[in-house]
């Protein structure tokens, strides 16, 4: 019982462990999406400006072909987070699925315990019972 109890106290420990692991790439992704959008954004924002002077559109091309390019790496960043995510995530069910199966098993032997507990008090008692029964028995 001690052994499955210490090993349920380890799988624990993995458990939260995979969970602030899911925690980072989970922030890194976000990170991520955010410098997307705020690309896009940055992106919008010099279009309406080389709209209001023209004379900016010059560089605008230059500025364009690099955002897309930051944009590009931005989303294989973003691709290679997601995939991340998602193996950490797999990871921590797995990891959760095997400490419940851990609980479980501690859970049913705790209650065979207690069943073969019950046994051995009602075997005791009714060994009282019937010695009482026998000692007024012959004391009548």
């Amino acid at each position: 019982m001690k052994s499955l109890s210490t090993l349920i106290k380890l799988q624990k420990t993995f458990v939260d462990q995979q969970r602030l692991v899911l925690a980072k790439l989970q922030e890194r992704l976000d990170l991520i999406e955010r410098a997307i959008i705020g690309l896009e954004a940055q992106k919008a924002h010099e279009q309406i400006i080389t709209k209001k002077d023209p004379a900016l559109a010059v560089t605008y091309g230059a500025y364009l072909k690099q955002a897309l390019y930051q944009g590009r790496l931005l989303e294989k960043e973003r691709q290679a987070a997601i995939v991340a995510v998602n193996a950490a995530r797999d990871k921590l069910a797995e990891l959760f699925e095997e400490q419940k199966r851990y609980e479980i098993a501690e859970e049913a032997r705790r209650a065979a315990d207690e069943r073969e507990e019950l046994k051995r008090e009602t075997a005791e008692l009714d060994e009282i019972g019937g010695v009482t029964h026998e000692r007024r028995k012959t004391s009548k």
